[in-house]
């Protein structure tokens, strides 16, 4: 009988001390309850943001893209009735020291024609000429920008941070001539370019209906109409047509779409 007394303590014992640890586990879990909820609430939006950016930027930087300029440009003609168009763009094509074996990844904004490097801006501008007939200008900097595309945009923050002014290789093009200029141009840090910018202050365009394209990796057209508005004396359209990076190779609906709309 002691034995079985005995046992039975001892049973009760343990049941009190898994008792104890199971109300002590519970106490800690209620404790932290919240904090678990706020740690699992940020490993979901870690692992949106990673499919929503991360692979996206994997992708743009670090992936081929190659075209056919002369096929993805071709686009079918728009009636511009009297008007006298031209198309300039700014693009890192032409205006960076590229290294060898940069055309082997996107870059985010370049593009590979059979080893020759092609910029958004100049396959958007070269579809806008196919469509309207019309001249081309390129936006040609005596600075030249470095090949990493992340190297490039802390330039273009420096140049932001100073208001600096850019200079051109080229001569500006004479304007008196045409009634209408399409812009092309990526978005840099929600903005226009510097290059863009000063373009757009020596440029006496009154008169002028200036068309706007904008390139970008996802912020749209951000403040960029804003600034060109505040650059030039030009007649502004404010349909922008925006075109994500990723996009811009099979954009030729989307840019006949938009010259149509601006017919008349």
């Amino acid at each position: 009988m002691y034995s079985n007394l005995v046992t039975g303590r001892r049973e009760q014992d343990c049941y009190q001390i898994i008792g104890k640890e199971t109300n002590i586990v519970k106490e800690h879990i209620r404790k932290h309850k919240k904090l678990y909820k706020i740690l699992g609430i940020i490993i979901v939006a870690a692992v949106i943001v990673w499919f929503a950016f991360g692979r996206m930027y994997i992708k743009r930087h670090f992936s081929e893209v190659s075209v056919n300029v002369s096929d993805a440009a071709k686009l079918d003609a728009v009636d511009t009735g009297d008007k006298h168009i031209l198309t300039v763009y700014f693009t890192r094509v032409g205006n960076s020291h590229f290294e060898e074996g940069i055309d082997a990844v996107s870059s985010a904004s370049l593009m590979s024609d059979n080893g020759t490097l092609v910029g958004n801006s100049e396959l958007l501008a070269k579809m806008v000429q196919s469509a309207t007939n019309s001249d081309i200008y390129a936006i040609s900097t005596m600075k030249v920008y470095p090949s990493s595309y992340t190297e490039t945009c802390m330039v273009a923050k420096d140049e932001f941070d100073v208001d600096e002014v850019i200079e051109f290789r080229e001569e500006l093009p004479d304007l008196s001539g045409y009634t209408d200029v399409v812009l092309v141009y990526p978005v840099w840090w929600m903005t226009i370019p510097n290059a863009v910018k000063t373009f757009l202050q020596k440029e006496d365009m009154s008169g002028i209906n200036l068309h706007l394209i904008a390139t970008h990796g996802g912020s749209g057209v951000a403040q960029s109409l804003k600034a060109v508005k505040e650059a030039t004396n030009a007649n502004v359209d404010e349909n922008v047509l925006d075109v994500y990076d990723d996009d811009v190779i099979k954009a030729g609906e989307k840019v006949s779409a938009w010259l149509q709309e601006g017919r008349s």
